[in-house]
């Protein structure tokens, strides 16, 4: 991302201008049998990436917060075709703890400094099965089913990188398949508001030569490297013409396309002065994303969702450089979410707002409120995230709520 602000995957598709990828620590250990997933997850989901190379973000408070129970945990690095994640067996507790939940996360390999380092898997490995191996490793160790691969840098314009990286993941997945599992697995990649650049279309041409076809191709609307851009209206126009490359390369049509798409931008100040992606990029952003029914949404990232540091002209690694209060874009986002199995959302008992009248009553009209961990989460009628929060009355009966929102 970038530099910076994210210590991993940023992605400056103009100048790859964009930073990321972090050098991790830590040994995976070879294992034979794929994870069981701990949910099934939902069909359009909201997964934000995590900085694994910072401290600032527990995955169980933010799913108890603001209901987002899915994320992005970023980057694996492959020095020496060894597999390693920053604060491993810290971040193996909380995917523990997480699952447990109901929750889940997606491992994400590579990113800007990885890649342009060249300790990426698909550099550092000697052959498509020994890079497999590294890959199964991290399913079986971290106990997960959803896969990201940050292709972007020098690993996005080596051919025998990313060739050797798809090779390898069609044999992961079918080693999965023939163990009774399957993984997700996604390309994400540097786009302009144009689309996919020229070295992004030969990434997904070598994965679909090679007999792998990506879950998701996640696109980074970001870092684009010029001041001044409108980054929401930016990010759609690259969702729309990302839809059409990805349609041509895989034989596809445009709305299917756009069911195996991803849309990560960063939040608040990107690393160019005047790229700013703005609260209401968010709200244009998430509900085009739903219009267009795409598979995932996402942001870079979870660790930089607060104003600590408003004004700031260049990205931060933990604040979003602009005024917001904490979660702002977490709840912006969490909409997106939609009901697909046992991860997602249970119903609660239809609640009884109080009091009964007035402006505190009315949001509660012809809806659907959501338990997450101990609240309702309750949307309105468009949906907007988070508008308002209703806790149980202790004590209380079944689906009696108390207002704790803004009215």
């Amino acid at each position: 991302m970038s530099r910076a602000a994210r210590s991993t995957i940023s992605c400056s598709a103009a100048a790859f201008l964009v930073t990321g990828g972090l050098a991790a620590a830590g040994l995976g250990v070879l294992a034979t049998q794929p994870a069981t997933a701990a949910s099934t997850w939902p069909a359009h989901v909201f997964a934000p990436y995590v900085d694994t190379g910072l401290s600032n973000t527990t995955l169980t408070t933010v799913a108890a917060d603001y209901g987002t129970r899915y994320f992005t945990l970023a980057f694996v690095d492959g020095s020496g075709c060894q597999w390693s994640l920053p604060n491993q067996s810290g971040w193996q507790s909380q995917i523990s703890a997480l699952q447990a939940e109901g929750g889940d996360v997606s491992i994400s390999f590579g990113g800007y400094t990885v890649d342009t380092d060249g300790t990426d898997l698909g550099a550092t490995c000697s052959s498509p099965g020994a890079m497999a191996a590294q890959v199964e490793s991290v399913v079986t160790t971290l106990g997960v089913t959803h896969l990201d691969f940050d292709i972007e840098s020098n690993e996005q314009t080596n051919s025998a990188d990313y060739t050797l990286t798809a090779q390898a993941l069609a044999q992961v997945r079918s080693w999965a398949s023939a163990n009774g599992s399957q993984l997700t697995i996604s390309y994400t990649l540097p786009v302009l508001p144009s689309g996919l650049t020229q070295d992004g279309l030969n990434v997904l041409d070598a994965a679909a030569a090679n007999g792998f076809t990506p879950n998701v191709v996640n696109i980074m609307t970001m870092d684009y490297g010029s001041s001044g851009t409108e980054m929401g209206s930016a990010a759609n126009q690259a969702l729309d013409a990302a839809a059409g490359q990805v349609a041509s390369v895989f034989g596809i049509s445009t709305s299917a396309a756009y069911a195996m798409l991803g849309n990560t931008p960063m939040i608040g100040q990107n690393d160019t002065p005047g790229e700013i992606f703005t609260l209401a990029d968010a709200s244009s952003v998430e509900s085009y994303a739903a219009q267009q029914g795409i598979a995932l949404l996402s942001f870079w990232s979870e660790g930089r969702d607060n104003g600590g540091c408003p004004g700031t002209t260049t990205a931060e690694s933990t604040c979003s450089g602009i005024s917001q209060g904490n979660g702002a874009f977490t709840q912006a986002f969490q909409s997106f979410t939609s009901g697909g199995g046992g991860g997602g959302p249970t119903p609660p008992p239809t609640p009884t707002p109080s009091p009964t009248t007035g402006s505190c009553a009315a949001p509660w009209n012809n809806a659907t409120a959501y338990v997450s961990g101990d609240q309702v989460s309750y949307n309105g009628a468009n949906w907007t995230a988070n508008q308002w929060n209703y806790d149980e009355v202790p004590g209380g009966p079944a689906g009696a709520w108390n207002s704790d929102g803004p009215c």
